[in-house]
């Protein structure tokens, strides 16, 4: 029954992938220097492509959060938020050679910035059907902790951020200008 699974899950990533590969051309050019989350991938040589799956752990407070997807829902806008680090599916992520991170659970949904935010301090980061757009793409460069949305780059000096506001678990995932602070600063790791 596993391996099903597993063989279900690995045809519906590259189902997506595939779209995400084809829609790609409507993202613009990759700015220098960034590369996507799964080149930076703790342990593994820098840029290798080896890593696919990755989970994206918080190193704010006590550190044992991960970027995590409310695993109730699964539709467009579903909350993506910190929560602690469990293993579970909502918390792994698919990460593309196009910067672009496909759920663990919900395998059609990438990681999204709200455009109704238009990027600024408190842009929401959702869950969103995958259609290939810069909202959808996050990168990183070397030696920066910060991951960046491709959308709303504004010239590395907007990030995503641990809102510090809320609880522990379910505190919001928000872009936010950058600012050097520990609540944006991120490890990736292999699934």
């Amino acid at each position: 029954m596993h391996r099903k699974l597993m063989a279900a899950a690995a045809i519906a990533i590259t189902l997506v992938a595939t779209v995400l590969t084809s829609q790609a051309d409507a993202a613009p050019a990759v700015p220098g220097g960034l590369v996507p989350l799964k080149a930076a991938v703790t342990g593994v040589r820098p840029h290798s492509t080896a890593a696919a799956w990755i989970r994206i752990h918080s190193l704010y407070g006590n550190k044992g959060q991960c970027l995590d997807a409310d695993a109730t829902n699964g539709g467009n806008g579903t909350r993506v938020q910190v929560w602690a680090c469990n293993g579970s599916s909502q918390q792994a992520w698919y990460s593309t050679d196009d910067g672009f991170l496909i759920n663990g659970r919900f395998q059609s949904m990438c990681l999204d910035a709200d455009l109704n935010g238009g990027g600024n301090n408190g842009t929401v980061l959702q869950l969103w059907q995958c259609n290939g757009t810069s909202q959808q793409q996050w990168w990183t460069r070397a030696n920066d902790l910060a991951i960046y949305n491709g959308r709303f780059l504004n010239n590395f000096n907007t990030c995503v951020d641990r809102d510090t506001n809320g609880p522990d678990n379910g505190a919001r995932a928000q872009l936010w200008q950058k600012n050097f602070q520990p609540q944006q600063w991120w490890e990736i790791l292999a699934a």
